[in-house]
């Protein structure tokens, strides 16, 4: 069973720590003592055999270690499943059964070893992550190339990254071209090509050719650095099934504590209540909730999702209903200019000069289309001043001694084309046309959402209606709200009321709906700084194909959970049952726990691999 789900690596860890020497060590004592015992009678020690002895020594060595841990809790007043074996270790050898002590001991901690095993199985696409990262860059400095720890690396200093090489930080390449291995960002095997102008990330690798790039983030800023802090903090998470579980689980101790000593008194049997102890330990039912969390968390990640919590994905399984963000998020966020319609005598240049003006700087997707078209037509421009922008209006600023607007228009939207208006210190000059393409798996994620039992989908967006209507006809959602600001969007999904709400958005202006949303998930690669901080779960690969995955993960997550329990749960209380009875002894007891332990955690670690999503 462990076999299956463990991967040669995790034992290899194991094999190496001083835990497994030591527990190999007291097993192996055990062994050694029963042949002692047949062929030794001679007293050592008092009324103690050399048979005893060796016993006692196993004890100190597998038994001794769980009696501290349990003092420890017991001091910090934390109740856990150490009290009850150590309290069972201490009645054996109080009572002279040295063989039980020992036996019992060495069962639960090589128990102990394999469910760790098999929990970190489910950890390793996380631990790889955070290793990924070279300690060491290449940067230029005075014309020559210097090698530096990577922690000293800033903002702006320049970088050489070779064929083969990790790149080390979050940059922008601005000399040479290279093919780039972007999976541990994205989760996507096949290479993109990048090239001057083009950012590129830490974590990934340069494949080919010879690159110099301007460093933009590093460190824990950098997106990788970002990736590795979530899934961090997501394992320390706990779902709202974990945190019930803890609630029950501090009536655990005293419960079954009860229970061994009701089977003392009504049987007098003091073997029994020792196994009561030990079959009561619930193990498995603490274990259930966080690693299944973890296996989906790590699965995600392989993927390309980032998910902050097992909490989020525990209230996606929940949700109903699903709102998308527009402009970068159903489309791929890249407008082009198709028409520039002038007023007057005004020309399309001038228009564009004057757009252009306005909108540097900006990282808006239709300033973006403005600017290039600007430089397409080599349209004179220069930075304006005095620079006023209004979400989901437009933006205005100085020109010279002239006021420039650029806002939102409905002219020409008929068509269903984006349009915004410019005008020259109150005078409309004429309006430029953009369009956005929608993203190529848009209708067929939409489909397979609804298909899954989203009864509610909807586009929230700024834009005017017609683009809306028109994108929301080409990807299939019936429902949409169109000219929306953010308090707007805001207050659309306040007024929801159902299972729950997940929303997909990728600017500034979607923090407040990302974080408002029952679960909020942000497109990674072309999201906005604030959107990926707001948001509990990332698609770095900005792939929407991957919310029905998702969605199928965080209902199996769900589900395997409230299994695990269950489980846990009935294979307990028919042992407590069975040890009261004295069906089981101490040893079988022993055996019996570590054989539902192992088998819950290995079904909830099995996520990891299940391929069923």
């Amino acid at each position: 069973m462990i076999g299956r789900y463990a991967n040669l690596n995790v034992y290899q860890e194991v094999f190496k720590s001083s835990d497994f020497y030591r527990v190999a060590g007291g097993a192996f004592l055990i062994p050694v003592a029963l042949i002692l015992g047949l062929v030794s009678h001679s007293g050592v020690v008092a009324s103690l055999s050399v048979r005893d002895l060796i016993l006692i020594v196993s004890v100190a060595l597998n038994g001794l270690p769980i009696i501290i841990d349990a003092v420890k809790g017991a001091m910090a007043r934390e109740m856990n499943v150490d009290e009850l074996v150590s309290i069972a270790i201490i009645a054996c050898m109080l009572t002279g059964n040295f063989l039980e002590a020992a036996v019992v001991s060495a069962i639960m901690v090589v128990g102990a070893l394999i469910e760790e095993a098999v929990s970190d199985s489910a950890r390793q696409a996380i631990e790889a992550l955070v290793g990924m990262t070279p300690d060491r860059a290449t940067l230029v400095r005075d014309g020559r190339e210097v090698t530096v720890a990577v922690d000293t690396v800033r903002k702006g200093d320049m970088l050489v990254v070779r064929s083969g090489e990790i790149i080390a930080v979050d940059g922008v390449i601005r000399d040479g071209a290279t093919s780039v291995d972007e999976a541990s960002i994205t989760g996507e095997s096949i290479p993109v090509n990048r090239r001057e102008g083009d950012e590129v990330y830490a974590g990934t690798t340069c494949l080919d050719g010879f690159i110099t790039l301007e460093a933009l983030r590093v460190g824990e800023d950098s997106t990788f650095g970002k990736i590795v802090q979530m899934i961090q903090g997501a394992e320390a998470s706990k779902t709202q099934s974990a945190r019930i579980v803890d609630e029950y689980a501090k009536w655990f101790t005293p419960v079954i504590l009860a229970s061994a000593v009701l089977a003392l008194l009504f049987t007098g049997d003091i073997s029994r209540a020792i196994t009561v102890l030990i079959v009561g330990c619930p193990c498995s039912f603490l274990l259930a909730g966080p690693v299944t969390t973890v296996a989906a968390i790590s699965r995600a990640a392989s993927e390309g999702v980032m998910v902050k919590g097992g909490g989020y994905l525990e209230r996606m399984a929940r949700a109903d209903s699903l709102y998308f963000d527009k402009t970068g998020t159903l489309t791929l966020g890249e407008p082009r200019v198709v028409e520039v319609l002038p007023e007057g005598e005004r020309g399309a240049q001038e228009i564009l000069a004057m757009a252009a003006s306005v909108e540097t700087g900006s990282a808006h997707p239709l300033a973006k289309a403005i600017l290039g078209e600007a430089r397409e037509r080599a349209a004179a421009f220069t930075p304006a001043r005095e620079i006023l922008s209004e979400t989901g209006r437009g933006v205005s600023g100085m020109v010279g001694d002239q006021r420039v607007e650029v806002v939102s228009s409905d002219a020409h939207g008929h068509k269903g084309l984006t349009t915004v208006s410019v005008s020259v210190d109150g005078e409309l000059w004429g309006c430029i046309c953009m369009e956005d393409t929608a993203r190529p798996m848009a209708e067929k994620t939409v489909r397979r959402l609804a298909a899954k039992g989203m009864t509610d989908i909807r586009i929230l967006s700024g834009d005017r209606e017609p683009a809306v209507r028109r994108l929301a006809q080409e990807v299939g959602i019936s429902h949409w709200h169109a000219g929306c600001k953010p308090d707007e969007k805001l207050a659309l999904m306040e007024g929801y009321r159902g299972a729950g709400l997940i929303f997909v958005g990728d600017g500034v202006n979607d923090a407040p709906a990302l974080k408002s949303a029952d679960t909020g998930i942000a497109m990674g690669l072309r999201g906005s700084d604030v959107a990926l901080e707001t948001a509990d779960i990332v698609l770095m690969n900005d792939r929407l194909d991957k919310l029905p995955f998702l969605l199928d993960l965080s209902r199996k997550m769900s589900r395997t959970i409230k299994v695990s329990i269950a489980l846990s749960f009935v294979i307990n209380f028919i042992a407590v049952i069975l040890g009261f009875a004295g069906v089981l002894t101490p040893i079988l007891g022993a055996i019996t726990h570590n054989i539902g332990s192992i088998f819950v955690v290995a079904l909830a670690a099995s996520l990891r691999y299940s391929k069923g999503l």
